[in-house]
């Protein structure tokens, strides 16, 4: 094997196993819950598309989704052909996750040579938020993937070889759709592509005429395709999250990086080579100025929407430029004519690694340990469990694969009749995601059947975020 392919597909690998191992023992939370409920391959699309859009004006109302929809139906016509079960729909994200790993290293490679290429890939696969949120069950993982692979086609048809190939044109235009289609912030690679070419016909006089037309024909075809979506759910004037003083000179690097002390390393390695290249990139118009473009692009205009609209300030919305932030970085030190250019390159490398191993496992979302619950209850000889949570959260308790090997059942207390001679009680007590660090006395809805004399209480298991009790007739 050529020790250039075995260097990459080591590296490769490696971010592949980080993002599998860290998403085997990974339990879910709020979002997710709602996401599996939503996806269900057993109902119909017309019941999809309620629990899509939350019951609204029911009595059923719950947590309606903002994503577009074109990430629902696909998740839920794959898990429909392997099995619904969270496992599975984390294994999804996952392999985009992996796959994003390729492209990453591919869209390098045009933009400078092997080695550079090698680096950005290497600190890609070694970055926390990317290997977290490969593993959520959301849209991220997808979005990161189809970016990277609309840029990489954008970039075959503005190459004079390919430019002429109607194939690159049909897979830019099919991949823009279902990026833009999959997750609206992306329409910010859409705006700055048009700043390029703006920039690329002002400075070296290329038209770009049919490139012009298939944007065009794009937004066309986003519009007539996304229309009830952008009526309905773009008219928000609010969101969970707010603008912030520190956001204006930090941006999202501290969660982009997965902790502060890297996110600053980085912030001021990308606001240096900004500076040294500032002249350069509105003088000169070369192919990863688009890079650029693009990551500039994201902070001001999610500045502006969130003075004007609705504060739209989430890492996660813009998840998508931070492999491009990592590739420009690493493409402009290759560029630098610095003596201490490796050390620099070695720093960043070994810092990421620290990152990893003091932050592997601090995702910024507590999750309960619904995982851990299961097994206890798994391993016991009663196999009933009642809630008094919503369907969407028992929903997801069942989705688990340990719940369907044990043949566990789940239902609502309202529907018992308590004639089983054991079951348990599961109560969501204060989860962290809800109500931040769990100080607060357990909730008064964990001790609804401590008063029923015909039930003696068992057994009493707390973990963080739960209470488990079992119960006798």
């Amino acid at each position: 094997m050529n020790k250039n392919i075995f260097y990459a597909c080591s590296i490769i690998f490696l971010g592949c196993l980080l993002r599998y191992y860290y998403s085997i023992e990974l339990d879910g939370w709020f979002d997710e819950w709602n996401m599996l409920y939503t996806i269900d391959p057993n109902i119909s699309n017309d019941n999809t598309w309620k629990r899509y859009y939350g019951y609204r004006g029911s009595s059923l109302y719950f947590l309606p989704e903002y994503y577009p929809p074109f990430n629902a139906f696909f998740l839920k016509f794959i898990l429909n052909i392997f099995g619904y079960n969270i496992e599975n729909a984390r294994l999804i994200s996952v392999f985009f996750g992996f796959g994003s790993l390729f492209l990453i290293f591919y869209l390098s490679q045009i933009f400078t040579n092997f080695k550079y290429s090698l680096i950005a890939t290497a600190i890609a696969s070694l970055n926390l938020f990317l290997i977290w949120q490969s593993s959520e069950i959301r849209p991220h993982s997808f979005v990161v993937f189809f970016s990277l692979l609309n840029l990489i086609f954008f970039l075959k048809i503005l190459d004079k070889n390919f430019s002429l190939n109607k194939k690159f044109y049909f897979f830019y235009l099919t991949t823009s759709l279902i990026l833009l289609s999959s997750w609206p912030f992306t329409l910010i690679i859409y705006f700055a592509k048009v700043i390029y070419l703006i920039q690329n016909f002002i400075l070296n006089k290329q038209k770009n005429k049919s490139i012009f037309f298939c944007l065009i024909l794009i937004l066309f075809f986003y519009i007539f395709l996304n229309v009830d979506y952008l009526i309905y759910h773009l008219s928000r004037d609010e969101h969970y999250t707010e603008l912030y003083l520190s956001f204006f000179y930090s941006y999202h690097f501290r969660s982009f990086f997965g902790s502060i002390i890297l996110g600053a390393i980085f912030l001021i390695t990308f606001a240096t080579l900004l500076a040294i290249s500032l002249k350069n990139i509105i003088k000169e118009c070369k192919k990863h100025n688009l890079l650029i473009i693009i990551i500039l692009s994201s902070y001001f205009l999610t500045i502006m929407y969130s003075i004007i609209g609705a504060s739209v300030i989430s890492p996660k919305y813009i998840i998508f430029i931070l492999p491009l932030i990592i590739i420009w970085i690493t493409l402009k030190i290759g560029n630098l004519s610095f003596k201490f250019k490796n050390f620099l390159v070695l720093f960043l490398i070994t810092a990421s690694i620290l990152n990893i191993f003091i932050n592997f496992q601090n995702n910024p979302i507590d999750r309960p340990p619904s995982k851990e619950i299961l097994k206890i209850i798994a391993s016991s000889n009663t196999n009933k469990i009642y809630t008094l949570e919503s369907e969407v959260f028992n929903n997801f308790i069942s989705t688990h694969k340990i719940f369907q090997r044990n043949n566990l059942e789940i239902n609502k207390i309202e529907n018992a009749y308590f004639d089983e001679k054991s079951f348990w009680f599961l109560c969501l007590n204060n989860p962290r995601f809800a109500v931040g660090d769990n100080n607060l006395p357990d909730d008064k809805k964990c001790k609804v059947l401590d008063n029923y004399n015909h039930l003696t209480l068992i057994k009493k298991i707390k973990v963080t975020d739960y209470i488990l009790k079992k119960y006798e007739n």
